[in-house]
């Protein structure tokens, strides 16, 4: 439910059961599926103008905006599990844990996850990138 403080109070008012809890947070706009549409486009593009593959450019944004991240180190072989958890996973380097070789990752919440100024930033850069490569941004798209 979304709605304005005494909206919220008369909903939780008119539920039945008593044994049920629930949280209340402010609302958030979220960033928009159109700003999502945008960005996965100008990323194709980028990717088949530098031969590069659609995540690569995705996590090379990730990067260039300083997005929300974390280091990992995990065995060589969990790598495709982290790819299943975490929306951008970008190898760093080896390192030897207790004798025993690991990965090191980076990985990114990803752009789902971000609100619309966040989102905002995201696009800058790959329009920026865009016009590096003399992408159209506008039209066709």
């Amino acid at each position: 439910m979304v709605g304005t403080k005494l909206q919220g109070i008369s909903y939780l008012a008119n539920i039945k059961e008593d044994n049920k809890l629930y949280e209340i947070k402010e609302y958030k706009t979220k960033r928009s599926l159109e700003q999502n549409k945008m960005l996965w486009k100008l990323i194709h593009l980028i990717a088949k103008k530098t031969y590069q593959d659609d995540m690569d450019v995705y996590v090379a944004i990730l990067e260039q905006a300083d997005a929300k991240s974390d280091y990992i180190i995990a065995m060589p072989e969990t790598e495709n599990e982290l790819k299943k958890n975490f929306r951008a996973v970008k190898f760093i380097r080896q390192q030897i844990v207790n004798k025993t070789t690991m990965n090191v990752y980076k990985v990114y919440i990803g752009s789902s996850k971000m609100n619309t100024k966040e989102m905002t930033e995201l696009l800058d850069i790959a329009i920026q990138i865009c016009a590096k490569y003399q992408i159209p941004t506008m039209e066709g798209i």
